[in-house]
Parts: structure tokens; sequence; C-alpha cells
């Protein structure tokens, strides 16, 4: 009995995870104050739950070795960053909740390596609900639900998430799971969800607008169309496919409105203030360029953007830049696990955000090359335990990852607990890895 209540317990128990974390980085003022607290001990009990369901089914021995050192190494050198960081709590506290997030998916791992469908199940209810309040406060308060246009950028639909960028990369990372889901189904039932859901994720992403969540989500399912196991034709089939979609979104998410920029010109000159002409020979500096031309910023006369395309950095290029800087001055170990906006500034006119918005980048100004290599070698042995261990669910892990190196280049969020994505990233990540029944290594 007790078992089956567990195996209840636990899928719902990463759904709600998964709204609660969507409701700390809300668009609605009200939801965000009630999300902070309560993502935290939603994350918590999740993870009591999963240590408790590995142990009952005794599947907690079932991490390759090599999973559990990378897991280790990653996790030793966040905590003691610490020693060396510019704000030594902010970093202990962050590098314990990940901690924490690390022991809940590698638990998660254990529990299902005999099966994960249910667990899979309960991420895309939980990105479903998402969806759904964002339908919700579209339907009562648009103008939380869609992000107002600039003379630049066209009106972007937000939805329950805090900018157009915040559900849809949750969405992207959900969107290779319903797509395995949906191609491994064994009933119509199942089929017309996952279909239902990948709609509603796909139709989200479009009207955000965020372009990396949509080439990072379909390069996921791209990599589900062929791992899944069929004919050659068939993965040929679903591939063109995913391709055609994909051109579809693409299509709809940069198409031009009939408002918001289209409206505008297709140049804006910014003209000087008027003031004291500077004597013959000498530029005023402070007439001819004033305070408010930062960085990256169009000077009087320069013509400013008038469209977004599918690569266009919208203004990260600057703050990459000077990121790379800060990076230079700590390069071997960085300022502190945790610290990226505490020590990212944003000087730049063009650009909207208080990280620099790349999780390479941004790891590595928390914790320098050694924290990047560390990093990228604990994604690098999951992908091979997934490889290795050729169980079904291997071809989700391998897909979330792939789909989460692909939006850690215009997002800062894989080490970042608190962030909508990160959970669903690590969860999924650690699924395939662990073996199964007797098979285990560690």
């Amino acid at each position: 009995m007790q078992r089956l209540q567990l195996d209840l317990v636990v899928p719902a128990l990463v759904a709600v995870t998964l709204v609660a974390f969507a409701a700390g980085s809300s668009s609605v003022a009200r939801v965000v104050h009630a999300g902070h607290a309560a993502r935290w001990v939603a994350l918590f009990l999740l993870c009591v739950a999963a240590v408790a369901l590995a142990f009952e089914r005794r599947s907690i021995r079932r991490l390759p070795i090599s999973v559990v050192a990378a897991s280790a190494v990653f996790l030793v050198i966040a905590v003691e960053s610490t020693v060396w960081s510019v704000d030594p709590k902010l970093t202990f506290e962050r590098a314990v909740t990940f901690v924490v997030l690390i022991v809940a998916a590698a638990a998660l791992a254990c529990a299902y390596s005999d099966g994960a469908r249910p667990l899979l199940w309960g991420i895309v209810a939980g990105a479903t609900a998402v969806t759904l309040l964002g339908l919700v406060v579209l339907a009562f308060d648009h103008g939380d639900a869609v992000q107002a246009a600039t003379y630049d950028v066209p009106a972007r639909y937000r939805g329950f998430g805090l900018n157009p960028d915040t559900v849809s990369l949750l969405l992207a990372l959900c969107l290779p799971v319903a797509a395995w889901l949906g191609f491994t189904a064994t009933s119509r039932r199942e089929i017309v969800a996952t279909v239902v859901a990948a709609i509603g994720f796909d139709a989200s992403i479009a009207a955000s607008g965020s372009r990396g969540a949509i080439i990072a989500g379909f390069a996921g399912i791209g990599v589900v169309a062929l791992l899944v196991p069929g004919h050659v034709r068939a993965r040929f089939v679903r591939v063109v496919a995913v391709v055609a979609l994909a051109g579809a979104t693409i299509g709809v998410a940069l198409a031009p409105t009939s408002k918001g920029n289209a409206d505008k010109p297709k140049t804006q000159a910014v003209v000087a203030p008027t003031g004291p002409k500077a004597k013959p020979g000498y530029v005023d500096v402070g007439v001819a360029y004033p305070f408010e031309f930062d960085i990256g910023f169009q000077g009087p006369g320069e013509a400013a953007p008038t469209h977004r395309t599918l690569f266009g950095l919208s203004g990260r290029g600057e703050a990459w830049r000077g990121t790379l800087d800060l990076i230079d001055e700590r390069s071997a170990v960085g300022y502190g696990f945790g610290t990226e906006d505490r020590v990212f500034i944003n000087r730049y006119a063009n650009f909207v955000g208080g990280s620099p918005e790349d999780s390479y980048f941004g790891i590595s100004l928390q914790l320098g090359v050694i924290g990047l290599a560390a990093l990228l070698g604990l994604l690098a042995t999951l992908a091979l335990a997934a490889r290795r261990g050729r169980r079904p669910e291997a071809t989700v892990s391998l897909a979330v990852i792939t789909t989460a190196l692909v939006l850690a280049v215009v997002q800062s969020y894989i080490y970042s607990v608190g962030d909508i994505g990160t959970v669903t990233a690590w969860v999924c990540a650690f699924v395939g890895s662990a073996a199964v029944g007797r098979k285990a290594t560690a």
C-alpha cells in the first residue's frame, strides 16, 4: 500500500514542483510572493519522497560510479567556492539547494530505473498546467500576459512567466519529453494527450517569439525522432516532419505584425538635446552624447534596429564581451557559486537582464574554467551513461541534454535551482543513467 502511495505521490509532486517554480517566476505579482517560498518546500518534499521511493525499491545503488563521481566533483567545487566567494552566505545557500536538486534527480533516476514513464508524465502534466495558467492570465489580465511592443520589438506573449523567455524555456525542455511519450505511446489516448500537450507547448513558444527556445526545443525533438526505434523510412519521415514543424514555428514567431514595430519607421534617429554651443574646435560631450547614451546605445543620428532575426543577439554580444573581461580577472575559480547576478552589472543599453544570459559564461563567472569543465564533464558523463545503458528513457536524457545545452547559449539557468527550467533539465538528464535491475555498477 505504501509503495502504491509513493508511486502516485512522486509524479504528482514533480508536477506540483514545476508549477511552484513557475509561480516563483510569474508575471503576476501576487503569485510571485507565494511561489518564492512554495518552490523550495516543493523541492524538499520531492527530494525526500524520491529518496524514500528509491530505498523502498532497493534501487539506490543503481547509478554508475562515473555519474556519482562527476556529480560529487561539481558539487564539491560549488560548496568549496564559499571560501573565496564575494558573497559566502549566498554561495553556501545556492550550493546547498543545488545539492538537494542533484540528490533528488539521482534518487528519481534510481527509483524509476525499471521504467520512468509515470515520472515523465508528471513532467508533462506540470508543464501543461503552466501553459494553461498562461491562458488564464491572458483571459483576465492582458497586460500581465503580453509584453508591450517597443519601437524595434513587437508585442510578445509571456503567459504565466516573468518575460517571454521564461515559460518558453520550460516548455522547450518538455517538448522532447512529450515527443518521446507520443512516439512510444501504446494507446490512442496517450497519443492524443501527447499531441495536444506538444501543440500547446509549441504554440506558447511561437507566440512568445523566443528564438532560443524554438531552436533548442526542436533540436531535442530531432534527437528523439532519430533515436526512437523504427525503420529507416519511419525515422526519415519523423525528421522531415520535425523540420517542417520547426520551420512553421519560426515563421509564426518572427512574422511581421500590424502593430508594434510594423507601424514604426525603419530608422529612428535620436536627436541630441540643445544646449550652449561649444567653442570652435571642441566637442561638448555632455551635449552631443548625454548620459542616456550608454554602452551600445544608438548615438544621435544613428539608426536603431528595426526587426528581430533568428540569430540576432538582442544586445547579448555586448554583455558577453563585458562578461569575458570579468571572467579574465578570476579565470581559474571565479567569484563563487551563485554570485553571477551580483558580479555582473548591466551597463549595456541594448541588453535587458541581470545576468549575461549565457550559462557557459555564467558558470565561468562563478567557478572559473574549473567549474565550467566540471559542469560539462557531469553532463557528458550523464549522456554516456544513458547511451551505454540502452534503456528506452535514455533517448529522453540525450534529447533533453541536447536541448539544455542549446538553451544554455542564450539563458543563464542550468545551475540556478530557482530558475523555472532547472529542475526539469536535471531530472531528465539523470533519468536514463541508472542501470536496470541487478546491472548496477555502483
